[in-house]
């Protein structure tokens, strides 16, 4: 089955309206202004990056990328995308305590963002269109700087909360 564009672009939506959203709300749940903060700038970046594919693609409309039919990509999608991405915090807060809520929210968003990553790495490898696969290219960069900044993150908060 060939992958669209729109199922693409849906699956795009769902990592980064779904990171906004998680991030908005783990910055609730969290007091150090450092790492509120930080969350807030994630959600703020997460909507650049909706933009940013969305974009992508109306203005490449239905051109042909080069991933159409690339099973790797289409077992990858449908190993990481057939459900929700992010937990839904209230539930995980509900049945931990704050401190044990906030680093499942973290490992949450670490798996996220790795997939993330490799989602539109493996875009960026498989695209025919050199405009495309540099934005791609930077989002792929920008998704494993989360990762990396996310990971150093939770460090410091297990660090100064333990």
């Amino acid at each position: 089955m060939d992958i669209t564009n729109e199922e693409l672009l849906e699956i795009s939506l769902k990592i980064e309206r779904g990171g906004k959203a998680f991030y908005d709300n783990l910055s609730t749940h969290v007091k150090d202004p450092e790492v509120k903060d930080f969350l807030i700038t994630m959600s703020k970046e997460e909507a650049l990056h909706e933009k940013q594919f969305i974009k992508m693609l109306e203005v490449k409309a239905d051109s042909k990328y080069g991933w159409e039919e690339n099973p790797n990509l289409r077992s990858f999608i449908t190993d990481n995308f057939e459900t929700d991405i992010f937990p839904n915090l209230d539930n995980v807060f509900q049945h931990l305590s704050n401190f044990e809520g906030i680093q499942k929210a973290f490992e949450f968003a670490i798996e996220t963002e790795r997939v993330s990553h490799e989602f539109y790495g493996m875009l960026g490898e498989l695209c025919s269109d050199y405009e495309v696969k540099t934005l791609l290219v930077l989002l792929e960069k920008a998704e494993l700087e989360h990762l990396q900044r996310i990971k150093s993150l939770k460090e410091k908060f297990i660090a100064t909360t333990s």
